[in-house]
């Protein structure tokens, strides 16, 4: 009689001290579940150096990255366009006494492809790398320059200035390893085998964008959303699953007890009646079938239109122009979209303008020293760089605004000829007879 009782306090006394440890050893789990999700919380921007940033986005931009790829594609790739949409031309400032110049610099641009595909390659360049740095190489089969682009990603290379102010540069350095193989994106090892590559001053061009004054260094027009362009995907991909969740719902039986429901299930699942959804069914048991609500699709909606815009409006491209046409109300709407595009590619193609009259005179400089005996020599200075973004309301104001302008002699024909995209109004001109002319006030045949 005591041995029992003596045995069932036992029992007793191991069972609470098991329920006592389990309940430690969740307290302590719990503990160091979540002293771990404290540690493990990242930074809202983990792309906080210059290297993380930029190989980010090169691995985005290559859809190598597990988020994100898609969008940055379409924004790099958009933003180049807008920059190069009207090419580059090569303007002299007097068309009779620099022909030699202007045909050089044209020889120039056509060579190495600024008006096409390499100029388009710059512009991603630009857009992932925030700057550009372009070599130039004399050319003898061809007599002119080639061009070179190096990437600070592959070759980390260092630019030095004369002085502090960072407006001087000296010379371009970076350390390079024929024999090496490495991976994309990594730093060349400066070991033995490696040897300093020396770029001096008067054969290269940095071009930085989106830079502090007296800043060394460009910064990506990117570089403080590739945070949202990851979450939009992330949220696409919750979308999609609650989606799938919602595509498959649970039939539920509902039953008078557990044994009853019990004894349904099992009949359910015998191979003898095999039921499933749309076969008869008879029984003491309610059918349903139980889905996941659909409130939290909603909010996830709203979080990637609202992250959509974020990126849009940081990025400077139209919403339309990421998928997204029907955030738009009207034709109007987007077309008035475009204007701020077109001030942000105009601004940036100040710099863009700045670094190829550079290129132009240190290209005319290079040629000096390496053409033959007796040629003549070419003047720097004298060849402007232009490039033309022009929009619908552009060509609006110009038929509304300029042309009627000229009509009436207020403006001359040159002005006009100026303001159109892709044509050299010195030229024109020329070719016209009208140098020395008025357009008189009565020309219908141009209306």
């Amino acid at each position: 009689m005591f041995r029992k009782k003596e045995l069932k306090k036992r029992i007793e006394n191991l069972e609470l001290s098991l329920a006592k440890s389990q309940e430690y050893i969740t307290d302590i789990l719990t503990f160091q579940a979540g002293d771990k999700a404290l540690a493990a919380q990242a930074s809202p921007n983990p792309y906080n150096t210059r290297e993380k940033l930029i190989e980010e986005l090169i691995r985005k931009y290559k859809g190598y990255a597990r988020y994100g790829n898609q969008t940055i594609q379409r924004i790099v790739d958009t933003r180049a366009a807008f920059t190069m949409a009207g090419g580059l031309k090569a303007v002299a400032q007097d068309t009779e006494r620099y022909t030699g110049e202007l045909a050089f610099i044209r020889d120039l641009i056509e060579l190495n492809q600024l008006d096409g595909q390499f100029g388009q390659q710059l512009a991603v360049e630009k857009e992932l790398e925030g700057q550009v740095l372009i070599v130039l190489d004399w050319d003898t089969a061809s007599e002119n320059i080639r061009l070179r682009y190096i990437s600070w990603n592959d070759t980390r290379y260092q630019v030095h200035y004369a002085d502090h102010l960072y407006s001087q540069i000296t010379k371009i350095t970076y350390r390079y390893d024929p024999q090496a193989y490495h991976t994309e994106g990594s730093i060349p090892s400066p070991a033995a085998g490696a040897r300093e590559v020396v770029i001096p001053a008067d054969r290269s061009v940095f071009i930085k964008f989106n830079a502090r004054i007296n800043s060394r260094e460009g910064i990506p027009t990117l570089s403080g959303l590739l945070v949202e362009a990851e979450e939009i995907d992330q949220a696409l991909r919750d979308w999609r699953q609650i989606n799938r969740y919602f595509a498959s719902p649970t039939p539920y039986f509902k039953t008078e007890d557990l044994q009853e429901a019990k004894d349904l299930y099992d009949r359910l699942l015998s191979p003898r009646i095999n039921w499933k959804i749309g076969k008869v069914f008879a029984g003491p048991a309610e059918f349903r079938l139980v889905g996941m609500d659909y409130a939290g699709a909603e909010s996830i909606r709203q979080e990637i239109e609202t992250k959509i815009k974020i990126l849009a409006g940081g990025a400077g491209v139209p919403i339309q122009f990421l998928g997204f046409p029907e955030f738009m109300s009207n034709r109007a709407t987007a077309e008035n979209t475009m204007e701020p595009v077109a001030l942000i590619s105009i601004s940036e193609q100040r710099s863009w303008l700045g670094g190829f009259k550079e290129l132009f005179d240190k290209a005319i400089a290079l040629r000096n020293l390496h053409a033959q005996a007796g040629s003549p020599e070419l003047k720097t200075g004298v060849v402007d760089p232009k490039m033309k973004f022009i929009t619908q309301a552009q060509i609006d104001r110009l038929i509304r605004l300029y042309f009627p302008l000229w009509q009436k002699s207020a403006i001359s024909l040159k002005t006009l000829l100026s303001l159109l995209p892709d044509i050299d109004p010195q030229s024109e001109m020329e070719g016209l007879g009208e140098i020395n002319s008025t357009p008189s006030r009565d020309k219908e045949e141009w209306a």
